[in-house]
């Protein structure tokens, strides 16, 4: 049996980053057949609703991997006793997230005063999706991961 392990975001897009606004017609073509486990969002869990768009190199400080780690781990129970009886597990990013990218997240600008700055996609998992994998390697968990694009 394959269970698929999605980010939040691909499941609900309002949660995105201006209520997913821009996001909205591409995410509603995502569809899971099958068992699935839908993962919380940690941005709008820490940052709410309201909250500007962010890059990696923003989150990546000891809080926000702390609260990722501890906001997974119900989870990385539910993953360990699901591959336990067979399953097969498959765990699917947001591409370009900070937090939930699985093969592509975003980096850049340098933090101060609000302002327009570019910021780049680069390969590499967002903070939220490093700490799963972290969690499930340490428990023998070594699933496929992939963005939906």
């Amino acid at each position: 049996m394959k269970v698929k392990v999605v980010a939040h975001c691909l499941l609900n897009p309002t949660l995105r980053v201006g209520n997913g606004a821009k996001f909205e017609a591409r995410d509603t073509a995502f569809k899971v057949n099958g068992p699935v486990i839908q993962l919380p969002c940690p941005e709008t869990i820490y940052l709410g609703l309201s909250r500007w768009e962010v890059t990696k190199n923003q989150l990546d400080v000891p809080m926000y991997r702390e609260f990722c780690r501890n906001l997974f781990k119900p989870y990385a129970d539910m993953i360990q006793q699901l591959v336990e009886k067979g399953a097969d597990i498959e765990i699917i990013g947001a591409a370009k997230s900070p937090s939930c990218g699985a093969e592509l997240t975003s980096m850049g600008y340098p933090g101060g005063k609000l302002a327009s700055y570019k910021h780049e996609h680069v390969c590499g998992k967002g903070i939220f999706f490093e700490e799963i994998e972290a969690e499930l390697s340490r428990r023998g968990i070594h699933p496929r991961f992939m963005d939906f694009k």
